[in-house]
């Protein structure tokens, strides 16, 4: 498989950790694995979306598919205190009616020293600073133990009621990546202040290359890509005590792009080349524009595809409720990145243009600590508009216009690169439908300017909560890109039920769900999803 081969340096990697650590004094060692069978079966264009969406890439548009899937994952630490920490995993999954028959969905390795993490590999993420997602598994400790081990096996389909961030919501499969990061909130004053700060530095590349070459297939003049390489910074802060004071508040900004790579069509091959060298690293790091080795169009603007988000929130901790409002913002490159633009006028003289943002995503998370309603865990409620991008206008100062005009951001789309996407699925929020639903064979984003509205609830019932839900509704309007508006709005109605039967004394887990969509769009589509799976741990 060409997936296999891909990653063969990632098994290596995975092989040597597992042997070096049995050669060390190790102080305690957790080895825990999982295998899953999964199957859909649904009617109409498509799968249902939310059977879809938001399932780190381990999904199919097929009305009928599924796979079976195995995975270990070893915890421990090495040294005096504990200080030392190691975690390596492995997810693999063989299927009928997927994009890839034979998948590896996670192959990472990573070491902790005290606050600081250094990870290599794939590894499956969320999105940041969202709502209250946490579920209770088993009330038994026992249970609590045992059954987190695996979050993304049926935690984080539980836990995430949201729609997904804006640039980042496990929508697609892992980039494989190296990755530096301070993954919890730290004290920088000491130990009992009120500021912490968290984020990460990572760089990587895309290996889905065989697919947009096969997918492209039937559309000759559809661009794809190989070799393109990966970034992602971020840096949050959170603000407060709630020990001390109910009120905490949290922002931050993330920033990604991607660089280099070979660019092809069917029709003519390779017809462009950006440069990948280590100054490109580090412009993927600080973003400048490109140089005489890239188009006309980067060397005006930036070299390689940059976009970025900024994040607020403020969470409110009461006895009976903790309530938290968050929002985000993306730009393109410095295309609404602040609040105002240093731009050119009609006499080529720089004057500050300011406008507001209006392409946002707005969350309200309310989760339940009273002793009332005990089977409703956590609620939230979306509004998401990517309607703006800046207006309708673009263009640069050059001999035919004197005025710059910055819009038509095409948010998840770029002049070079096929788009913000991963084996065809959207890295981004997933209500912009992504590039695997076109049957045209383009790679593009068509239909990036959007109005949602997005409820989720979760919780349990049962005696000792044997039973886990989760429930959504998205309801969304589209109206294509400004390049390629549609003839007409598009709307997107669709609704699921997540069910997971959790014995606390049994290794077992059985999960149900059903999703219906209605729309113009992406079609009537209706379904359900069975799943088993068993866990066990080793210590």
């Amino acid at each position: 498989m060409r997936v296999f081969e891909n990653s063969s340096f990632l098994s290596l990697l995975f092989l040597t950790l597992t042997a070096f650590l049995g050669l060390q004094e190790i102080n305690a060692q957790e080895i825990s694995y999982f295998a899953q069978m999964n199957t859909i079966v649904s009617k109409g264009d498509n799968a249902p979306f939310w059977l879809v969406a938001n399932r780190q890439g381990l999904s199919s548009l097929d009305n009928s598919n599924g796979y079976a899937r195995y995975g270990m994952k070893i915890d421990g630490s090495i040294g005096k205190e504990n200080v030392w920490k190691y975690s390596a995993g492995i997810d693999l999954s063989a299927g009928y009616n997927m994009e890839r028959s034979f998948s590896v969905n996670q192959l990472y390795a990573e070491a902790s020293w005290k606050w600081l993490t250094l990870s290599l590999g794939m590894k499956h993420r969320s999105g940041e600073m969202r709502g209250f997602s946490d579920v209770k598994y088993c009330s038994s400790s026992e249970g609590e133990i045992r059954k987190p081990n695996f979050p993304h096996l049926y935690r984080s389909i539980l836990s995430d009621i949201g729609s997904g961030g804006l640039l980042f919501s496990g929508n697609s499969s892992p980039i494989p990546q190296f990755r530096v990061e301070v993954p919890e909130f730290v004290s920088i004053f000491g130990r009992d202040t009120w500021i912490k700060l968290r984020g990460h530095i990572a760089y990587g590349m895309f290996l889905d290359h065989n697919f947009q070459e096969d997918f492209t297939a039937k559309n000759p003049d559809a661009r794809y890509a190989k070799k393109v390489m990966y970034h992602s910074k971020a840096l949050f802060m959170k603000f407060g005590k709630p020990e001390k004071f109910p009120l905490e508040v949290e922002g931050g900004l993330e920033m990604y792009s991607q660089f280099g790579g070979d660019f092809y069509t069917h029709s003519k091959g390779k017809y462009m080349s950006m440069p990948g060298g280590v100054k490109d690293f580090f412009k993927a790091f600080v973003p400048g524009s490109g140089d005489g080795s890239t188009p006309v169009p980067e060397q005006a603007n930036m070299s390689g595809n940059h976009i970025g988000n900024w994040h607020l929130a403020l969470t409110l901790h009461t006895k009976p409720l903790d309530i938290r409002v968050y929002g985000e913002h993306m730009f393109e490159d410095f295309s609404q990145l602040f609040f105002f633009e240093y731009q050119s006028n009609r006499e080529g003289k720089k004057e500050i243009v300011y406008y507001p943002w209006r392409d946002i995503q707005l969350g309200i998370s309310v989760k339940n600590k009273s002793g009332y309603l005990k089977f409703i865990s956590n609620v939230c409620y979306e509004y998401m508009s990517t309607y703006d991008q800046s207006g309708a206008g673009y263009n640069d100062p050059g001999p035919n216009y004197s005025e710059q005009m910055d819009g038509c951001d095409d948010y998840y789309n770029h002049s070079i690169y096929p788009g913000w996407h991963n084996y065809g699925m959207g890295i981004g929020n997933p209500l912009v439908f992504s590039p695997l639903y076109n049957n045209n064979g383009s790679l593009v984003f068509s239909g990036n300017r959007l109005k949602s509205h997005h409820f989720g609830m979760n919780g349990s019932f049962g005696n000792k909560h044997l039973f886990l839900y989760r429930m959504m509704y998205t309801y969304s309007e589209n109206w294509g890109t400004y390049f390629n508006p549609f003839n007409e709005k598009k709307y997107t109605t669709s609704m699921s039920a997540d069910i997971v039967y959790t014995p606390c004394k049994s290794n077992w887990m059985f999960s149900l769900s059903l999703a219906l969509d209605k729309s113009n769009l992406i079609g009537n589509n209706w379904g359900a999803m069975v799943s088993i799976a068993r866990i066990g741990v080793i210590k």
